[in-house]
């Protein structure tokens, strides 16, 4: 197995920190990012433990010049980086009537413009050498939008779409696009979840809707989340693979719910989704 370069965003916490320290374990050389290196306790804690060392630098999605210097360094430093994982984001949970314009746009800015403006710092490089690997981590909810979380179910999906297209674009050049999909895990992205000011307001006519999705969503993640190591699994599989694949769902919850999707009518599948979430 060939050693590679792999950047990661957003390590501080969940899917980003797991994948760093597997991704080392497994030989990689990892530089793993996060917005405030101040908050790379939980990371370095992680990799003593698997006794491993991950390279840790600072990247904000949200800032161009940030993400310039950081892919600047690594190449200067590494020559290369042959895996760009994109995993950073957040989820802002509101309905459309409650979200704000700024809202939305700070959600689709991390998720989605992030992504893909830290793909246009590495592609070059790859696109020149005929080869690398980007690996975009969504989420089943680009497949399956839901009532209250639709900022974040358009930010992925809008993800989603861009990568399909990319894979087309890169291939001939040897480069490969992955896509991986979570269904729940039990990871602080519940926790350090946001929602829409105006949901926080029993002047919305959402306010009630808003309070039990969000009980809904504590309660789920609590009962149903699975082991986050799966996602960080598929995530190095993919980086360990000859071929890697095109797409992966993740969880038991993302392929019962994408097949139920495919195979139920359409007022059906709404109505289930509906009475599951309480609304």
């Amino acid at each position: 197995m060939a050693q590679k370069v792999v950047l990661i965003t957003g390590c501080s916490s969940g899917f980003g920190l797991l994948a760093a320290v597997e991704a080392a374990r497994r030989g990689h050389k990892v530089v793993a990012t996060m917005r405030n290196v101040a908050k790379r306790a939980a990371l370095d804690a992680a990799a003593q433990k698997a006794n491993v060392t991950v390279d840790v630098q600072p990247c904000d999605v949200d800032d161009a010049a940030s993400m310039h210097a950081c892919v600047a360094d690594v190449q200067a430093r590494y020559g290369a980086i042959d895996v760009l994982v994109n995993n950073a984001g957040f989820g802002m949970g509101g309905a459309i009537h409650d979200l704000t314009m700024a809202e939305l746009r700070a959600q689709m800015e991390t998720n989605f413009f992030g992504a893909v403006a830290l793909t246009k710092e590495v592609l070059p490089a790859m696109l020149q050498r005929k080869s690398g690997l980007i690996i975009n981590v969504t989420s089943v909810a680009a497949l399956h939008s839901a009532p209250g979380t639709g900022a974040y179910n358009a930010s992925k999906r809008a993800l989603e779409g861009l990568s399909e297209a990319l894979r087309f674009e890169t291939e001939p050049f040897g480069v490969h696009v992955t896509t991986v999909l979570p269904g729940v895990f039990k990871t602080d992205v519940f926790e350090k979840r946001r929602s829409a000011q105006a949901a926080l307001s029993e002047s919305s006519p959402y306010f009630e809707m808003s309070n039990k999705i969000s009980a809904f969503v504590d309660e789920r993640a609590a009962k149903d989340g699975e082991d986050p190591h799966k996602v960080s699994d598929v995530i190095c599989d993919a980086i360990d693979a000859r071929k890697p694949p095109l797409q992966v769902l993740v969880g038991v919850d993302a392929r019962i719910q994408t097949w139920g999707r495919k195979l139920l009518p359409e007022r059906l599948w709404f109505a289930i989704i509906a009475k599951v979430m309480g609304v």
